[in-house]
This record gives C-alpha cells, sequence and structure tokens, in this order.
C-alpha cells in the first residue's frame, strides 16, 4: 500500500505544538487530525482508527499517561509519548503501560516525523503476517492478491485491489474518503474513490445499492464488514 495515506491523531492542549505538528506530518503526506485533550481524542478514537498517536502527557484533566493505560489495549495503535525534558519517570511509566515511543520536548519536527516513520513500518510488519481475510463467501489474500469466492476467483483491477487492501487494513472501522485518495486531495479526488467503492461494491455485494460488506458512512468514508478470524 504504498499510495496509503497513514492517519495521524495528535493530542497536545498547546494550540501551537498542534498545529507545528500537524503541518509538518501534512507536509510528508500524513492525514493528521488534532485533538486539544485526553477527552476530545476519546471521542475521536471511538469514531476513527488511527494509524498512531502522538499524545502529550501533561494535559488539563487526563493525562496521557492515564489515556495510554485506559485505551492501548483495546485501540491496538502505537502511541508516541511528548514528555518534558528530564522527566524520566514519565517516559520509564508510560513504556510500562504500553506506550511505544517518546519524544522531549521542546523536539524537532524532523524526529518525530523518522520515530512516526519506523513505528508505522513495524506495525503494518505485523498486520502483513496474516495473509488470509474472510467477509461472508469471499477470502482475499494480501500475499498473492487473490480474491476467491467459495473457491472461485473474482478479477479485480489493481485499483480495486489497492482499494480492498486499503479497506482491509482497517477492517471494521471507518477508513475516512480522504483516506484512500493517494495524491493531495479535491473534490474531483473523492468522487473518484466512490466510483472505485461503486465498481468493487458491482463485484462482491449481492445487492451493490444495499450493501452488505462495503457499508457507506454517511459524511465520513466507508467500512469493510470483515470475519475476524
Amino acid at each position: 500500500m504504498e499510495n496509503y495515506k497513514a492517519h495521524i491523531l495528535v493530542v497536545d492542549d498547546d494550540d501551537g505544538i498542534r498545529e507545528l505538528v500537524k503541518q509538518f506530518l501534512n507536509q510528508n503526506n500524513y492525514l493528521v487530525t488534532t485533538a486539544k485533550s485526553s477527552e476530545d481524542a476519546l471521542e475521536k478514537v471511538k469514531i476513527i482508527k488511527f494509524d498512531l498517536i502522538v499524545l502529550d502527557i501533561m494535559m488539563p484533566g487526563k493525562s496521557g499517561l492515564e489515556f495510554t493505560n485506559e485505551n492501548k489495549k483495546k485501540l491496538d495503535t502505537p502511541i508516541i509519548l511528548l514528555t518534558a525534558k528530564g522527566e524520566a519517570s514519565e517516559r520509564v511509566e508510560g513504556l510500562e503501560i504500553g506506550a511505544d515511543d517518546y519524544l522531549s520536548k521542546p523536539f524537532e519536527p524532523e524526529e518525530l516525523y523518522l520515530r512516526i516513520k519506523k513505528l508505522l513500518i513495524l506495525y503494518k510488519d505485523n498486520v502483513d503476517k496474516k495473509t488470509a481475510f474472510v467477509f461472508g463467501n469471499f477470502v482475499f489474500n494480501t500475499s498473492t492478491l487473490q480474491l476467491k469466492k467459495d473457491s472461485n476467483d473474482i478479477y479485480l483491477t489493481e485499483g480495486e485491489t489497492e482499494l480492498l487492501l486499503k479497506l482491509i487494513y482497517k477492517r471494521n472501522n471507518i477508513v475516512l474518503r480522504e483516506e484512500l485518495v493517494d495524491r493531495d486531495f479535491d473534490e474531483n479526488e473523492l468522487r473518484k474513490v466512490d466510483v472505485q467503492v461503486t465498481r468493487l461494491r458491482q463485484k462482491i455485494e449481492e445487492n451493490p445499492k444495499q450493501p452488505h460488506f462495503i457499508k457507506t458512512i454517511r459524511g465520513k468514508g466507508y467500512k469493510l464488514v470483515c470475519d475476524e478470524l
């Protein structure tokens, strides 16, 4: 999925840091959503499955450590903690409760970018170890890129295959339309995504107008309903 836009959640109560990180990651082809508190972040992760979370520890209300401790296991999403310089105890606690990495403030955006890139590769490798994904009578093999229905091959174009890969990567979770665009998105590119989804539905849905597998989430994007093995 070389063209896949990873979706990063940046959580920090400092408006300046949120905007700086968002702009830098946008420039490096990441889709970014921001939250100003742990409570705000929790509302967002209920709706969207993010590829990675950048999380400040010291915030009003629930701290980043509390958020990590309460949500890391069920989210199964890599977390990078932003810590105050010299707060070694917080860094140790964060790693103990499941954070994947940490970065001390102040930091260079380039360093954060490199840490994000490394973690996304590690998590993608873990996902790629599973190759067979089932939805209804269909099985899609991410190693051979073959789709079968009751052992019969279903032909997919390159674009349809890429789309199905992206949906499978976040199976049973909402994938924003913007995440499915291969380049800087505008309305024309978003409409192309909708056309591609329609074509894929015609191959896997019994009734494409009332889809069972690829659900439209109004105002947001799509979700592939996939069996978990």
